[in-house]
């Protein structure tokens, strides 16, 4: 999935589908085979995984743990997510 959505679109999407799945997964615990439920969560953890990928690949890693250069530590390269741009 590759759009031109700013740094605070993707924001929004990641924010919401995490809480989406935070949610969904509380439900599941306690309904483990609901078929819908399951969907939805796929669904959701689809929509966050495309939205956290295109984030890093336009605005850099969210978080410490998305690094992926082996001999750079670019986390300090870019403003931090909840900076915002500066």
């Amino acid at each position: 999935m590759t759009t031109n959505k700013s740094r605070d679109q993707l924001m929004c999407v990641i924010t919401e589908s995490s809480f989406a799945l935070d949610d969904v997964k509380l439900f599941l615990d306690t309904h483990p085979c609901d078929k819908e439920a399951l969907e939805y969560y796929q669904n959701y953890r689809m929509i966050r995984k495309e939205a956290m990928k295109e984030y890093r690949d336009c605005y850099g890693p969210i978080s410490a743990y998305d690094v992926a250069e082996a001999d750079v530590w670019t986390w300090i390269n870019q403003p931090w997510p909840w900076e915002g741009e500066c």
